[in-house]
């Protein structure tokens, strides 16, 4: 069950720290020319430091020996989807938005014969999550 679980966090913490580079280091984020340039700075500090974080939860995950390590990891690894839904429920106060005109594209899937388009960060947020909280519970049990 620990290395289920070993590899459910490195799945989270590499697409936390790793998949926003691509996605947000271009044109579509870091060098949009529709953001003001203070923006941009902080979308590449933010980027940066998550991947700090996902460093530090591969960390705990393969080299640490300490009592609680994979516990801790699996803590750390929620830092990402966490600030994800706080934000989320929090776009109102702040005329925030989950894309922009010329940023990613919705995620797109049938049910039934009807299409259905689902935010892309929040398709993945929630894949994320929940592959962590499994992961967690591999590890409580």
């Amino acid at each position: 069950m620990d290395l289920t679980a070993k590899i459910l966090i490195t799945l989270v913490a590499l697409a936390t720290g790793f998949a926003p580079m691509l996605a947000d280091f271009n044109a579509t984020h870091a060098t949009n020319p529709l953001w003001t340039p203070h923006a941009r700075f902080h979308v590449v500090w933010q980027v940066l430091c998550q991947t700090g974080v996902s460093l530090l939860i591969l960390y705990l995950t393969w080299l640490a020996s300490f009592e609680g390590h994979l516990i801790l990891a699996a803590i750390v690894n929620f830092n990402w989807p966490v600030t994800f839904f706080i934000t989320l429920f929090n776009m109102k106060r702040f005329a925030g938005s989950l894309k922009d005109v010329n940023g990613i594209p919705p995620f797109r899937f049938r049910i039934g014969g009807a299409e259905h388009l689902v935010d892309t960060n929040l398709l993945g947020a929630s894949v994320l999550t929940t592959l962590n909280v499994v992961a967690t519970g591999l590890l409580l049990a």
